[in-house]
């Protein structure tokens, strides 16, 4: 005999019939009133399922819920943030783009100890991966770190505080992901109130607090994958617009400016002749010097 397969299906329609039936008047009373009403039921919150485990229904709101960007230091606008003063590290490249304090990739041997056999080896630092909330910029910060680093940003009481610290060890620390990250962090109108209150408490005068959030917003945008939005246009727009008026030193196209010509091979070989005579002319001689 073929087996009873179980159906959620009539099992629903067999206790709704059921509640109905109960619910319902006998049959004197529907003679009577010529009409009937079903009363109300109700259907058990919690139905159960085909692998037998309960659901209960879903909770839905109007409210649209807050969006939070996630952001990576290393993609952060490079050509907007200055550059880090201790430039980018050439051993073990992957630290540029993460939060590795001074850990690198070490070399060194397996020692065989029976025979004393060498073979090279190499470590590589204790990576992982970790998101962080920024208050200062309302978004989250996703980076690679070492646990070490991970260990000083729970002692410092956060990542705002690490990257904030001044001193030469901890800047040199950061790497150039982590400048960028602290770079937009003092943009932020929260960072610069701070650095006012440590002004004042060391008998300094505080500095007028600049509203930068286009900039911070446009660099967030550049950070988070996709497109940019019409604000971040239109602020790169405005920031394209003022470097092409101004003038860069070094700069190729300098022929193209009016007023300047470019120096021919002649001219110039006249020009340091000139150089020279007049520097030949200002040193004295050491016969000079002598008979001085």
């Amino acid at each position: 005999m073929p087996t009873s397969t179980f159906n959620p299906v009539r099992r629903l329609t067999a206790l709704l019939s059921s509640k109905c039936q109960s619910a319902m008047p006998s049959s004197s009373s529907r003679t009577s009133s010529h009409a009937y009403r079903i009363t109300s039921f109700s259907i058990p919150r919690r139905i159960a399922g085909y692998n037998g485990h309960a659901f209960s229904p879903k909770q839905f709101s109007t409210t649209a819920s807050q969006q939070t960007k996630t952001i990576k230091p290393h993609r952060l606008p490079s050509d907007l943030i200055p550059p880090y003063p201790y430039g980018e590290r050439r051993i073990y490249k992957q630290s540029n783009r993460g939060l590795y304090g001074s850990a690198r990739i070490r070399f060194g041997n397996n020692v065989a100890e029976k025979h004393n056999n060498k073979s090279r080896r190499f470590w590589r630092p204790n990576v992982h991966v970790k998101t962080f909330f920024s208050p200062s910029l309302g978004a989250r910060v996703k980076t690679r770190l070492t646990l070490r680093v991970l260990k000083t940003i729970r002692r410092e009481g956060g990542v705002e505080n690490y990257l904030l610290k001044s001193k030469p060890a901890r800047i040199r620390e950061l790497g150039p992901g982590g400048w960028n990250l602290r770079w937009i962090l003092m943009q932020t109108q929260a960072v610069q109130q701070r650095f006012n209150e440590q002004r004042i408490e060391l008998g300094l005068e505080p500095k007028e607090i600049e509203n930068r959030d286009d900039v911070i917003h446009f660099a967030l945008d550049y950070a988070t994958p996709g497109p940019l939005s019409m604000r971040s246009r239109a602020t790169l727009n405005e920031m394209q617009a003022t470097i092409a008026d101004t003038f860069v030193l070094g700069d190729d196209s300098l022929a193209n400016f009016e007023g300047a010509e470019e120096l021919s091979d002649e001219e110039e070989r006249k020009l340091l002749s000139e150089l020279e005579n007049f520097d030949g002319a200002s040193t004295p001689t050491r016969r000079q010097t002598a008979g001085a």
